[in-house]
Formats: structure tokens, sequence, C-alpha cells
């Protein structure tokens, strides 16, 4: 693994990152520790336990990995374990002005992991937050706190017999649910759009106040998981993709298991084809016929998923030479295009929705539709052939698709995680033991669900990873049925410092020329933040006097979300 850099050492948009100090105007977090901040960390420790206060160089060490090419170090690690401990330790952050950045378990790959914007920040770490509070299975909804984790509720529902559903991400069963709905970020379930599907929230403000948002305000208020929006301005969406408060606990909605889940898959023979393949869902997810997000991958994302590089067959060259990805889509079995997507209801509802699906795309693709049973005798029937040396790459094909139909059931998985390794030569069959040894930056900006914004997106970038000699790994996923989310990934070898250099410098060409025409990322990696306000000052401007009126001493993750924020320390 690659040592992680100061930020002495970063290249952020071509500005020096900005510098931490405490209050007696010292810099770096590699520094003596002071008297005073001694005193702070007694005081934690008071709070939190000794064994929950850190700051030991192995413990930095760990919280400063990170999926990116460089990173950030933290002062110190806080490990609360409820709202009351939370609201103490900011009190004494806030009263001795040093710097908190909360997390909720760590698991933003390809984002900044667990890694503060600067270094010098403390990291709380609130994954022993991690307690399912309540489950109504006749309203559909759970309350949890941060540390929670996808795998968690799915096992808690299962183990109570509750008919009910998560949304999962591919970000893997140990991802928090609350720090991917605060993020914005999406499954792929009818609820996969995840901030329109939560209600009521529990944050701790920076000088300790505990604020509930939505009806959660007033006491005993009977609809406030079931009714997000409130009484008065709706607050909720200020506590996302920001640095004002950590939130410490949230409703989320679940989805009533239906009567019958079919996934739906298709692939298309030409790239060109894409265009087409958006014009015909967009009416479908329009109509509300196809509820699910519809995952489009190109073959190398596709690829990427079910092997390492083949270093073998292109000598070590790079990028994938084009008679090498052809020889790949073909072993797999797949399309320069490939779209999954589900089908939820009744017996009669889905089969009228699967009329309407296979006579939409009948003039792109044969649509294939499967439920549980037909993937289950489908992986049987792989697993037995490949034991005989048969049909190995229709086995891999099998177990991609699996994957994802697992999702969109609300399975939690980690196969979709096992792409951002495409580049990584930690062993020898390439794999990597923890997603934070592997390379990744991802950058996933938003474009009308239109064919022509498509081809627009498409011949933006794909001449940028050429130049930079990595392959286009994409993903266009349907979110909204008015928006596609392009999730472009950038892997890389870490141990390849001029791999990472490259790397660096093709997210920063795509991140400046889709800005450039428009196509706004959804979130933003630790290393582009300070990008983000060119061209809308006016925006970052009210939330800089958002930022000052609830947090004036820029206790709470400076420069998160706040792109022109000089700490003011």
């Amino acid at each position: 693994m690659s040592v992680p850099t100061t930020s002495a050492d970063m290249t952020w948009s071509g500005a020096a990152a900005p510098v931490i100090v405490d209050a007696a105007g010292e810099s770096s977090a590699a520094r003596p520790p002071s008297r005073a901040y001694e005193e702070v960390l007694r005081k934690w420790a008071d709070v939190l336990g000794t064994k929950h206060v850190l700051h030991d160089p192995t413990t930095l060490d760990r919280y400063s990995r990170s999926t990116l090419p460089t990173s950030t170090r933290p002062r110190a690690v806080l490990r609360p374990a409820s709202t009351q401990q939370v609201r103490e330790l900011v009190v004494i952050a806030n009263t001795h002005r040093v710097p908190l950045y909360p997390i909720s378990r760590g698991k933003n790959w390809g984002y900044g992991d667990a890694c503060a914007v600067t270094d010098g920040q403390v990291i709380v770490d609130l994954s022993r937050m991690n307690r399912i509070v309540e489950v109504n299975p006749t309203l559909a909804y759970a309350v949890i706190e941060p540390g929670v984790t996808q795998q968690q509720l799915y096992d808690y529902l299962r183990e109570h017999d509750y008919p009910l559903w998560l949304d999962a991400t591919g970000a893997g069963p140990d991802s928090s649910i609350v720090g991917n709905t605060l993020e914005r970020g999406f499954g792929h379930t009818p609820y996969g759009n995840r901030f329109q599907h939560m209600a009521g929230m529990e944050v701790v403000l920076a000088d300790g106040t505990v604020l509930n948002t939505g009806f959660g305000s007033y006491e005993n208020a009977q609809a406030a998981r079931v009714f997000p929006a409130g009484i008065g301005p709706w607050l909720d969406g200020l506590f996302t993709q920001s640095n004002l408060g950590i939130v410490t606990q949230m409703g989320v909605w679940l989805l009533p298991a239906p009567p019958v889940c079919q996934a739906f898959a298709f692939k298309v023979r030409h790239e060109r084809d894409i265009e087409a393949v958006v014009e015909a869902l967009r009416p479908l997810r329009l109509m509300d016929v196809v509820r699910s997000a519809v995952h489009i991958a190109n073959d190398l994302r596709v690829i990427s998923a079910r092997r390492r590089y083949p270093w073998e067959l292109t000598g070590g060259a790079t990028p994938l030479p084009d008679d090498v990805r052809r020889r790949l889509q073909k072993e797999a079995g797949i399309g320069a295009w490939n779209a999954m997507g589900g089908l939820y209801g009744t017996r009669e509802t889905v089969a009228a929705a699967r009329k309407v699906v296979r006579r939409s795309l009948r003039h792109l693709a044969h649509v294939h539709f499967f439920g549980e049973r037909k993937m289950e005798f489908g992986l049987r029937a792989a697993n037995l052939l490949s034991r005989i040396g048969l049909a190995r790459h229709f086995l891999e094909t099998i177990e991609s698709a699996n994957s994802i139909f697992q999702l969109l059931r609300g399975i939690p998985s980690s196969e979709p995680l096992k792409g951002i390794s495409w580049r990584t030569k930690a062993s020898a069959d390439g794999t990597a033991a923890d997603p934070s040894d592997c390379g990744v930056l991802w950058l996933s900006p938003v474009l009308p669900m239109t064919g022509s914004a498509t081809r627009e997106i498409l011949d933006l970038v794909e001449p940028i990873f050429r130049e930079f000699q990595f392959e286009p790994l994409i993903t266009l996923a349907s979110v909204t049925a008015r928006a596609l989310v392009c999730v472009l990934s950038v892997c890389y070898d870490k141990e390849d410092r001029r791999d990472a250099a490259q790397a660096t410098a093709c997210y920063e060409s795509l991140f400046e020329a889709v800005m450039n025409h428009g196509y706004v990322p959804y979130r933003s990696g630790i290393q582009s933040m300070r990008k983000l306000s060119r061209r809308s000052s006016v925006f970052w401007d009210v939330t800089r006097q958002i930022k000052l009126a609830l947090d004036a001493q820029q206790t709470l993750a400076p420069g998160r979300y706040q792109p022109d924020e000089e700490p003011l320390l």
C-alpha cells in the first residue's frame, strides 16, 4: 500500500490545501501534541473512555488509507457510542477550537474513504452507534443509527420475519445506510433514490444542541417517520453533503416485499446503440412500468467486475487494446452495452409489465426475464457444467447477473466492489484484501435521460480516458425517471506511482470537461470539493452564511462541501 501523504505533498486543483491549525497557531498532523491539546484528549477520554480516544500511529495509518492516489492523515480518532457522547465531545471540540470530521463507517470508496478533506482533523467514527432503534412492519420503516450496516439491517429483517426489503447499494454489506443516504447515494430497488425515502433526522449541531427535523421537532409527534417535510422549512437537506451537523439517527423507508420480483436483462451489440437504449428506457421509467433503477454497463465495466486486467495478453501495455477487448467481450458473452432492471408487483402486474418491456425493446435486443427460481436453476446448471470443464464463461455471466439480481431484491452484496481491483497487482490473481488497497477514483456526473445527452457525454469522456491510458469503465444508472448518473471509474494500480499520477491527471481532466459542459457530479470526492464553487458562487455564498450561523468556529469538517472555506481556527 502507498504511504499516505500530507497536505504539503498533495495537489488540490492546482491550489494548496488549507492547513488546519490549532489555537496555538501550530499546524501539521505530525507535530508533538501541545499541553492544551493533551488536555482536550483527557477530556474526551473522560467522556468516551481511553480506549475510544485513539491517536497511536497504527490507528492513524489505518484511517489514512484510501482508494485515492493521495490521502489525508487525522490527528486522532474518537469513537462515541451514543448521541449524548457525541454532544459532549462536540462541546469540548468547539470550546477548544479543534476540528472534527464525522464518518459513519468510513466506507466512502472512490470519494475519500474515511479521510477528512484536509490533514489534522479529528475523525469522529460513528460505527459503534449501530442500534436499530425501531422497525415498524405496518408502516414499513426503520429508525437506525449511522453505524448500522446494510448487512445488519438485512439480517435483522430476516431474523424477525418482517416482509420488508431495504434498498441495497453496491457499496458492500459493511457500508453504512445513513452515511450513503447523507451522500445522496442510490441503490437498485424502487427506493433507490435513498434521500427521497427517508423521514426525520436527529442531528447534533456544533454547539451541542440536538435538532430533530420534520415533525420530530414536536414531542410525541405521530407522523414523524411517515411524512418527511413536517411543518415549516424542510431542513433535512441541509445535513446531506454538508458539514452543518452530525446525524446520529435517521428514519428510512423499507420496501414491502412484493409478491413477485423479476429481473430483466438485455445487451446490444454496437456501442452506438446506447442512444436508442436510453430513448427506449425513458418512457418505461416515466410511466412507472419499470420502478427500479436500470443499470447500463459498458463491456469494460462488466469485464472488470469478473476478472483483473489481462497483463499477460497485452504484454503489460495499457490501455486495453481493441482486439483484446473484443476477445474478452466475446468470451464473456456480453454486448457493447448491458442493461438490467427489475419488475415488482403481483403476478398479474409483473406479467403485464413484462409484455410492455419486451414490446418496447424488441427493435433493439432480445430481453431475458428471470426470477429467483430461474436464477437458482441457472447457477446450479452452470456450476455443474464448469466442474467438468464446460461453460466456464457462462458461469461467470450467471454469477455477474446474480450479483445485480440480489441488489434488486434488497440483498447486500460485495460482488460489485470487485471491479475496483481491475488494475491491482496486489497478489498473483490480482485480488486485494480490502477495497482501500485498490486504486479507484469515481466521478459521477448527472445528465438528462436522453440519447443525445448520453452520446455527448460519452464522446466527451472516452477520448480523455484514452489520452491518459485508462479504460473507460462506464455505468449509466437511471436513478430517477428523468436523469441518468454516469459513473466513471478511473481504476489504477496504487503501487505504481506513474499509474497513480496518471490517474490523478485523468480524473482532473474528466472533472473539468464534464463541468465545462454542464454535467455536474451528484457528489464529490474530497480531492475535488475545492473546485465546486467556480461556476456557482451565489449558491456557495449562501451555504457559507448558513455554515457561519450554525458553526461560526468551523468545528465540524472544515472544507467539506464548503469550497472556499478557510478555517477560522
